[in-house]
């Protein structure tokens, strides 16, 4: 079905909570104009860790923060101290994550990837939403010419499938060649998880899923691999061992056991929308997302079990930590710690902004989101946060 762009905000409104803020100071015409942001490289600046941040994901024995305008900040040397690294693009990035100490990714708007290989120092564009689309075109071209092939031999009952999936394939090649010629790649990457240095999945919005299995140099189109004929967004995916989990809009779900070859559609616990999912240590997947609605299945989305969640804020990242406590966080300041009894407990971030992700280091927990890089505990107090947040310091 065609998805409005009211409909690819309301995806983005909840999962970010702050893509308006993150294109501040731009105008739609500038963001329209030319998809210069694609190619231009991200401004260096000293204001970097208070700006919009993203994710973070760790690279051996540092972390590393993605966020607004091509933002990317890295941990150097034993004070912790945090630089900006160098990165050819300035859209709004939206993933990362690493596959060993050297070599990770990062997932951004308007089909942008990027890719590391000296641990988040410098980084290079390994795709961007103009080469998407010509993939998306090839792609549906060989879907066209393969189901018209299939029409002529069908039997009579099966051709009525045939020809809705035939007009499908029609009406997606044609937005493609559109967008290509006319108005351009908009089609945000929102996750990706790295297997190794050399593969990598990329899920975003209208059911994309692209893999590389060759370091970035080329891709494969994978969405006729999901079955998601309404193209509902793909907005999280996460790994353990062999198997893969992706969560999306509208309780969309799929897994794989065989590190993405095959993906089967799993039943949603509820039909509102994921915006995060991770695995903690024995192998059982959290998914959480509107209103602070929490689950975990042990059988990968076989059976669900809710947790009585004390937040009704929207939830978008999380990760289990060595104790197996899920720490998940989301707007409003919200944290929510669940500990291996399965108690949950709300804290709340004294600068009350949204938080998109959390991971841990060393005795604290690093933040990012709206207000930039946060820790847990906090650092502030929350006079000092209401102050920041007014620009008063």
């Amino acid at each position: 079905m065609r998805l409005s762009p009211t409909h690819v905000g309301l995806l983005l409104a909840g999962t970010l909570s702050m893509n308006a803020i993150a294109q501040e100071g731009s105008t739609d015409s500038t963001a329209a104009a030319e998809y210069e942001v694609i190619e231009a490289p991200a401004i260096t600046s000293n204001k970097i860790k208070d700006s919009v941040l993203i994710e973070v994901a760790r690279a051996g024995d540092r972390l590393v923060a993605v966020g607004a305008h091509g933002n990317i900040i890295y941990q150097s040397g034993d004070d912790n101290t945090w630089q900006q690294a160098a990165v050819p693009t300035s859209v709004l990035l939206t993933s990362i994550d690493f596959s060993d100490a050297q070599t990770g990714w990062a997932t951004g708007h308007h089909g942008v990837i990027i890719k590391t290989t000296d641990g988040g120092k410098r980084w290079q564009t390994v795709l961007d939403g103009f080469t998407l689309l010509e993939r998306e075109i090839a792609f549906y071209q060989q879907q066209v010419a393969e189901l018209e092939a299939a029409i002529e031999t069908a039997d009579s009952a099966d051709v009525g499938d045939l020809e809705w999936d035939l007009d499908t394939a029609k009406f997606q090649l044609e937005n493609a060649q559109q967008a290509l010629q006319e108005s351009g790649p908009s089609k945000p990457f929102l996750d990706l998880v790295a297997l190794d240095a050399e593969t990598a999945f990329a899920i975003g919005a209208y059911g994309t899923l692209v893999k590389t299995e060759d370091g970035g140099a080329t891709w494969q189109l994978l969405n006729d691999r999901l079955d998601n004929p309404d193209g509902f967004h793909l907005n999280a995916i996460s790994q353990f061992g062999d198997a893969l989990f992706i969560a999306g809009e509208a309780g969309t779900a799929y897994r794989s056991t065989d590190l993405g070859e095959t993906w089967q559609a799993v039943p949603p616990p509820y039909p509102g929308s994921f915006f995060g999912t991770h695995f903690d240590a024995n192998g059982r997947v959290w998914l959480y997302g509107l209103r602070g609605n929490i689950y975990y299945s042990d059988d990968l989305g076989d059976r669900y079990q809710a947790i009585d969640s004390p937040a009704n804020d929207n939830l978008s990242g999380g990760f289990s930590d060595a104790n197996g406590h899920q720490w998940l966080v989301g707007n409003s300041g919200a944290i929510v710690e669940i500990d291996p009894q399965l108690n949950t407990k709300q804290h709340s971030h004294p600068s009350n902004s949204v938080i998109t992700d959390i991971i841990a280091d060393g005795d604290e927990k690093i933040l990012t989101g709206r207000s930039g890089l946060m820790y847990w505990p906090a650092r502030i107090s929350e006079d000092s946060a209401e102050l920041a947040a007014q620009g008063a310091q």
